[in-house]
């Protein structure tokens, strides 16, 4: 339930701008990574005996949920104001045969830095 409100926040609430299965891509992505790092995490690195003990892991998942969001925010933003900002030279690279991989490379290491800098600082 927690991973629903959360993509829903990012993806409906806060976004400026939107694209077609926003939602299901940043469900996605938020409760993928957050499920997967509490569960890594609480198995771990922190020890505990069965990994999912309400009273530990709960507050673990608050945690990553509210940092996980913060991240995916930012990264979508970037990723969709790059692509709004820079549509000539992506249709241009597509129409000169890159791939769509090649066309969006720049941006998507753009937008992976801008995801983490709340994390690194």
């Amino acid at each position: 339930v927690l991973g629903g409100l959360a993509a829903l926040e990012v993806s409906e609430w806060t976004a400026k701008r939107t694209v077609k299965g926003m939602f299901w891509i940043t469900f996605t992505a938020i409760f993928g990574s957050a499920i997967s790092v509490g569960l890594i995490g609480s198995m771990f690195a922190m020890n505990f005996d069965p990994p999912y003990t309400a009273s530990k892991f709960i507050p673990t998942m608050g945690m990553l949920f509210g940092n996980t969001m913060v991240g995916v925010s930012l990264g979508m933003d970037s990723v969709l104001v790059s692509v709004d900002t820079r549509r000539d030279i992506v249709e241009c690279m597509l129409c000169y045969g890159a791939s769509r991989w090649e066309t969006v490379w720049p941006i998507a290491v753009d937008a992976a830095r801008t995801a983490m800098v709340p994390s690194i600082t």
